[in-house]
């Protein structure tokens, strides 16, 4: 199959006008001038007319199951009170529910040119439901234990157990330790061991809010008062900031995949930067929490590998890469469209250890492919995608149309 358009975004080299892409079962197999491209590789043409085709957008974090949740669960100034409405709010919901929220949630991230996603999965009873699906996904089993280590081996056997049962699934697993203040040293420490053994994403929550740092760091505050009334054992408090706290652990590390980085210290940004980790921050998610502008300048500064995520829908309002993209570009006026496109494609790809197949158009990548009109003859081809009106008229994952606006 070969796919032409007016430009052809490969990401790794120049945009290619007049371009075209070869494609073999799953895989890409040429890129370059349509001409070239119709003349060395057979099979049928698809002409795109004047679109940009670019690399699938990869959402690096988000909780599909929480896709219902939209207005449910009120911002009133404290985190956790905000986060236990979203436990109460989940307990409400049905299987049907859940069951429900994740096709509505991947049908939002098909729709808005969404191909990988990290999903931070709280109910694997319920996505062995719909696995396989048609989206590529790394699902990574969120892990909780409230720092009651006796449970940790139990937490972790669950996961394996239930990674070990569904093999094949387009993409691949990983583990999701949630959050130091929810989440044991041993739980830390075992789930790390484990997907650095089995080459597994790890997920976890860090430095979110100022609540979370003056608990770890200062023993103080709102959510401190709160673990301290229902028992939780607070000998982790005082000491480092959450960070440093789970450096030490020994999770911060190469496959491992920080969600939010929104409080940090000097030497914070600098164990990030010196243990390799990949952050991912959600501008929409930001805002909803009316937290100041995001660390990128600082994440950026330091060389830390930084991409996009939308969350959930109990803290936005939308699952929509191109709507992260255009509000972190509110955010930061001087990000160009290519440095923000880079974001949701290169350095996603990146985090997932995956820069040689996703993130990109270049023989040998996956063939996981999105397409948006050029909006005018001079118009520029990473604006087109970044700055897209509305949704994709075009998506492929593996060499599969998944959505089709001309059909």
């Amino acid at each position: 199959m070969i796919l032409r358009a007016r430009y052809v975004l490969p990401m790794a080299q120049p945009p290619i006008e007049n371009g075209a892409v070869a494609i073999e079962g799953d895989r890409i197999v040429a890129v370059g001038k349509a001409p070239e491209i119709q003349a060395a590789h057979s099979g049928p043409l698809r002409d795109l007319g004047d679109r940009v085709l670019a690399p699938g957008l990869i959402n690096a974090h988000c909780h599909l199951d929480l896709t219902r949740l939209r207005g449910e669960v009120e911002w009133r100034g404290s985190f956790i009170e905000w986060a236990l409405q979203l436990v109460a709010a989940k307990s409400l919901h049905s299987e049907k529910d859940y069951l429900s929220a994740y096709a509505m949630g991947m049908d939002q991230l098909i729709r808005s040119g969404t191909t990988t996603v990290v999903d931070i999965t709280s109910t694997p009873a319920i996505l062995q439901e719909i696995l396989p699906t048609k989206l590529r996904a790394w699902w990574c089993l969120e892990l909780i234990d409230f720092n009651r280590a006796d449970g940790a081996k139990g937490q972790l056997a669950k996961a394996t157990e239930f990674i070990a049962a569904h093999p094949g699934v387009r993409g691949g697993f990983g583990l999701s330790p949630h959050a130091p203040y929810t989440a044991s040293e041993t739980l830390y420490r075992l789930s790390s061991q484990y997907a650095r053994e089995q080459n597994l994403l790890l997920a976890t929550h860090l430095a979110e809010s100022q609540e979370e740092d003056d608990m770890i760091r200062r023993g103080t505050g709102a959510m401190y008062d709160y673990f301290l009334r229902v028992e939780r054992d607070m000998s982790d408090c005082k000491r480092v900031g959450p960070t440093q706290l789970v450096s030490e652990y020994g999770a911060l590390t190469p496959n491992c995949l920080v969600a939010h980085a929104n409080y940090l210290t000097p030497l914070d940004t600098a164990l990030l930067k010196q243990t390799g980790v990949h952050v991912v921050i959600c501008p929409k998610t930001h805002r909803f929490f009316q937290r100041g502008t995001p660390l990128l300048g600082t994440l950026r500064e330091f060389g830390i590998n930084t991409c996009l995520g939308t969350d959930s829908m109990a803290s936005n309002d939308t699952l929509s890469m191109l709507d992260e993209m255009q509000t972190l570009a509110r955010m930061f006026p001087r990000l160009t469209a290519q440095s923000l496109l880079e974001m949701a494609t290169l350095s996603a790809a990146k985090a997932l250890n995956q820069r040689e197949k996703l993130g990109r158009i270049a023989p040998g990548a996956w063939a996981d492919l999105i397409a948006a009109p050029l909006e005018s003859a001079g118009g520029d081809p990473y604006e087109a995608i970044v700055y897209a009106d509305k949704a994709v008229s075009f998506s492929m994952v593996g060499g599969e149309v998944i959505f089709d606006e001309a059909k």
